[in-house]
């Protein structure tokens, strides 16, 4: 029998750091955002165009730590397009195990049937 090997779950991530939430209903909380990279709409008005190409590679694992260490509850991910990456939801999922209150800014193009109803996605 041949053991197939599966492929880790990672991101391509453009940053992550900590500020305030601006946005819905979780305005003025200290938040960390993770930013992922790329977005396939390129809308006009879009503000993070430096996201759409620059970013490193991290394990969920590796994802998760870093959040952790800003010691803040409340977790964003946001893009570019997050959900142009197709292990977006195991990173939601793998943030909420770990015991933040995580939300998802998505521009709402893109399928969010991977998503776990019990998130708050935003749509911008």
């Amino acid at each position: 029998m041949i053991e197939i090997a599966h492929k880790a779950a990672r991101l391509r991530i453009n940053e992550i750091f900590h500020s305030l939430q601006g946005e819905a209903d979780a305005v003025g909380y200290p938040t960390v955002f993770v930013r992922l990279t790329g977005c396939p709409l390129r809308c006009r008005y879009c503000d993070t165009e430096y996201a759409f190409h620059a970013g490193d590679w991290l394990s969920l694992d590796a994802i998760v730590d870093k959040v952790r260490g800003y010691d803040t509850r409340h977790v964003c991910v946001t893009g570019g397009e997050p959900l142009a990456q197709p292990d977006c939801p195991k990173l939601l999922e793998r943030l909420c195990d770990a015991g933040f209150e995580v939300s998802l800014e998505t521009s709402g193009a893109l399928d969010i049937a991977s998503v776990d109803p019990a998130f708050p996605v935003w749509s911008m």
